[in-house]
């Protein structure tokens, strides 16, 4: 998506211009083969909305990206021309269409509540400002915020009463912002730190990276927006993310022999899962994490991991419960990928153009 694919190059600059503690031994650890089995069907739910009815796609010419899944049958997507853009409401299997919001300025990109009761709406009326729009799921506005930006961030917190933004100039200066649903008040600066995944609604998890030099990992700490203690959690961080009650940090286990570990943990990083080795693929000065969700409805985390063939990866999904981890897709592209509430199907690609019946391994466009 236009503002995706800015931003992984955005947020790749940062990085790269960029406390000792032991490490985690990882326990029950696949070898890089153990992932490569084949995925066990009876992890996933009865229904298969793909095999009972037909997906019905959405005209090319009135397509631009889809931006989320509002329940199991439709979509949000998002529609532009010259003179305005448009979020739609669509069900990928009747074909019903409904316009949603509209505004004359480019919307950027759509966030949907966890909830999935609200929407955010991020639109860009010039290059150094962004208006952050909260909208309900019949498209009635509920708040408007402008901020001075040359880049925006946001994410919503877990009960999807808070949302963290941060808003960057053209110097990559930032501040950061937390906007509160309940009476729409806006915090300003309650953490001097870009990018954040929250733990809970009264606390935050982040990579520390060193601003002053390079780096390929960084320590990962949390902090309460209470009292803004701050705690080391873990060394040598590629990448983290928290996923309700469970955990993910993504460290480098040998850079020697380019070897990654995912590791899983209870709420608060406090007591690991699962763990499982990767191999890990340079990415200019820094290690590629590929895209990956997570399911809170069957416990299954699916990422891509890199396949036989060059410039490929499998997507492979992790079942937390099982403690094993086993291959849906081989030799696919390293794209977006957005899992229905069910986890069942996958809106998946640059664009989210296509949607994956997880089940069955089978991948179907959307668009026409």
């Amino acid at each position: 998506m236009r503002y995706r694919l800015t931003l992984i190059v955005f947020i790749t600059a940062i990085l790269l211009t960029g406390c000792t503690q032991q490490s985690h031994q990882p326990q029950d650890v696949s070898d890089l083969e153990e992932i490569r089995k084949p995925a066990n069907e009876e992890r996933y739910l009865s229904v298969d909305f793909l095999e009972e009815q037909n997906v019905i796609p959405i005209s090319d010419d009135d397509f631009f990206s889809a931006e989320g899944w509002l329940d199991e049958q439709n979509i949000l997507y998002l529609s532009e021309n010259a003179e305005k853009s448009t979020v739609y409401k669509y069900n990928l299997f009747s074909g019903e269409k409904e316009k949603l919001y509209e505004s004359d300025s480019s919307i950027v990109q759509l966030e949907i509540s966890p909830n999935r009761n609200l929407i955010l709406v991020h639109v860009s009326p010039s290059s150094y400002e962004a208006e952050v729009i909260v909208i309900d799921k019949l498209g009635n506005e509920q708040t408007k915020r402008t901020f001075p930006s040359s880049e925006l961030t946001y994410s919503w917190s877990p009960s999807g009463e808070r949302i963290f933004l941060t808003s960057f100039d053209e110097n990559w200066t930032f501040q950061t912002f937390i906007l509160n649903i309940k009476d729409f008040s806006l915090e300003k600066n309650p953490v001097d730190i870009p990018f954040i995944q929250w733990l809970s609604d009264e606390e935050i998890t982040y990579l520390k990276w060193d601003e002053g030099e390079p780096q390929l990992t960084a320590p990962l700490y949390r902090q309460s927006l209470i009292d803004h203690k701050e705690v080391m959690v873990e060394e040598k961080m590629i990448n983290h993310a928290n996923f309700g009650d469970y955990s993910l940090a993504v460290q480098v286990k040998d850079e020697e022999e380019s070897i990654g570990s995912y590791s899983f943990y209870h709420e608060k990083y406090d007591e690991l899962i699962y763990s499982f080795d990767v191999q890990l693929l340079p990415l200019y000065s820094e290690w590629l994490v590929p895209h990956f969700d997570y399911s809170d409805r069957n416990m299954l985390f699916y990422t891509f991991v890199p396949g036989s063939e060059e410039n490929k990866f499998d997507l492979t999904a992790v079942d937390l419960q099982a403690k094993t981890s086993s291959v849906i897709l081989e030799n696919a592209d390293n794209s977006d990928i957005m899992l229905s509430p069910s986890g069942e199907l996958a809106l998946y690609g640059s664009y989210l153009e296509n949607v994956i019946d997880l089940k069955e391994a089978e991948i179907k466009s959307i668009v026409k």
